[in-house]
C-alpha cells in the first residue's frame, strides 16, 4: 500500500473546490443500471455491480493539444475500446476545471457504461467522481489521481517515480550546486507528486550540504510563459549560478531553454530536463542543450486504461499492481512505466516510438547522429 496524502495546497493556480458549481443532473435509464464506483471492491469490481448497456466511454482529458494526447492517448485508447466493441466519447477540458465539470454532467445525463478522466483539478474532480458515483457510473481516474474521494481505479504512472528518475541522473551529473525545480500546475498530482520525487532523492543532498535548492515552483496551466519568467528570476538572484532546472514538462523547459540563451549561457552548461519527449524537447536533447526528458508512455497508459474501462463496464476483474490510497480509501492502482530519456537513450526511443516524433525531424540538425533502426 502507497499513502497518497493531500498536497500542501498553494494560492496561485489551485482552483478551489468551493469556486466551481457541480449541478444535480438528472440520471438516464440506462446509467441508474450500474452500481456505484464508490462501493467497496473485490479484486477491482465494484461490489453489486450490473454491466452498463450504452457500450460508450467517456475518456475526458484535461486537454488535447499536446503530442501526447493527439498520438498516444486518444488513438490508442480509441483503437483499444472500439476493439472491444465500445464507442468513446473524447473530451477535452482545455485545463478548465468548471469546463470539465460542465462535460462530465452532460456524459453523465447522455448515459455511458463508465468514466475515465484525467482531472484537470484534482479536489474538483472529487465532485465529479461523486456526481458518477450517484448516477451509478464507474469512475476511474487517469494520469492524475483524483484525491478525496472513492472511486474505482486509477490508471498511470506513478509521478513521484519520474521525480526520482529525473533527479537520480541529474544528480549523477551535477551532483553540487544551486538547483531549481519547476514545476506544473499544483491542481495535478502529476505534477505535485513529481515534486515530491524530486525533493525524496535532493532533500538528503541539501540537508548534507551539496545541493541548495533556489526555486520551488509550480506554473499555473503547465505554460510556458510563466516557467521562462521563473527561470529568468532564478538566474538573476543567483547570478547564473545555476547547476540544473528540475521541470515537469517540455514546454515548461523550453521556456527554461529560452532564459538560459537569453541569459548567455553556454548551452547544456545547466542541465534542463521535462517530460513527455516533445519533439522540440527531443531535438534540444540530441543537441546537448537539454538533458533529458521523462516518458510516461501514454501509449501503455491509454491501452491499460481502455482494458480497465472495459473490465469495469462488464463487472469483471481488471489488473492492478497495488492499492493507492487517495484519502478518501484505497484505490486500485493499474500502474504503468515512466523513465527518463536523455541523450544516450534517444536512438533507441526513436526506434522504438516513431508515432510520436519522426526521427528525421528529431536529429534534422544533427544528421550524423541519426541511428539506424
Amino acid at each position: 500500500m502507497v499513502s497518497l496524502k493531500q498536497p500542501r495546497m498553494r494560492a496561485l493556480g489551485v482552483v478551489a473546490m468551493a469556486t466551481v458549481a457541480i449541478a444535480s443532473v438528472a440520471v438516464p435509464a440506462a446509467a441508474q443500471s450500474q452500481a456505484p464506483a464508490a462501493s467497496a471492491t473485490l479484486g477491482g469490481v465494484p461490489e453489486g455491480c450490473v454491466p452498463g448497456t450504452t457500450k460508450k466511454i467517456a475518456f475526458m482529458l484535461k486537454q488535447q493539444n499536446a503530442s501526447r494526447y493527439l498520438n498516444a492517448d486518444i488513438p490508442f485508447f480509441t483503437e483499444a475500446a472500439n476493439a472491444a466493441g465500445y464507442e468513446v466519447l473524447v473530451q477535452s477540458g482545455e485545463n478548465d476545471a468548471q469546463k470539465q465539470v460542465d462535460q462530465a454532467e452532460n456524459v453523465i445525463t447522455q448515459g455511458v457504461d463508465v468514466i475515465v478522466i484525467q482531472p484537470v483539478d484534482f479536489n474538483v474532480a472529487a465532485g465529479i467522481a461523486d456526481m458518477a458515483a450517484a448516477a451509478h457510473i464507474p469512475l476511474a481516474s487517469y494520469d492524475d489521481m483524483i484525491l478525496g474521494a472513492p472511486h474505482a481505479a486509477f490508471i498511470g504512472r506513478d509521478p513521484k517515480a519520474g521525480g526520482r528518475a529525473a533527479a537520480t541522473a541529474v544528480v549523477a551529473a551535477a551532483p553540487t550546486g544551486n538547483y531549481a525545480l519547476i514545476g506544473g500546475d499544483p491542481g495535478q498530482t502529476g505534477s505535485t507528486q513529481f515534486q515530491e520525487g524530486y525533493h525524496e532523492i535532493l532533500d538528503p543532498l541539501v540537508a548534507a550540504g551539496d545541493i541548495t535548492i533556489v526555486t520551488d515552483f509550480f506554473t499555473p496551466g503547465w505554460k510556458t510563459e510563466p516557467a521562462q519568467a521563473e527561470a529568468e528570476n532564478t538566474l538573476t538572484k543567483t547570478n547564473n549560478d545555476v547547476a540544473a532546472f528540475l521541470s515537469t514538462y517540455d514546454g515548461m523547459s523550453l521556456g527554461i531553454l529560452n532564459a538560459i540563451e537569453a541569459a548567455g549561457i553556454e548551452p547544456g552548461k545547466i542541465l534542463v530536463t521535462g517530460q513527455d519527449v516533445e519533439l522540440a524537447a527531443a531535438q534540444a536533447i540530441v543537441e546537448g542543450r537539454q538533458f533529458g526528458s521523462v516518458w510516461p508512455a501514454p501509449d501503455e497508459m491509454a491501452k491499460r486504461g481502455a482494458a480497465v474501462a472495459v473490465a469495469l463496464a462488464n463487472c469483471q476483474p481488471f489488473e492492478f499492481s497495488r492499492t493507492i490510497d487517495n484519502g478518501a480509501g484505497e484505490i486500485p492502482f493499474a500502474e504503468t512505466p515512466i523513465y527518463l530519456v536523455d541523450k544516450a537513450a534517444m536512438a533507441d526511443f526513436v526506434c522504438q516510438n516513431p508515432w510520436q516524433n519522426p526521427i528525421d525531424d528529431v536529429y534534422a540538425n544533427v544528421p550524423d547522429d541519426k541511428p539506424t533502426c
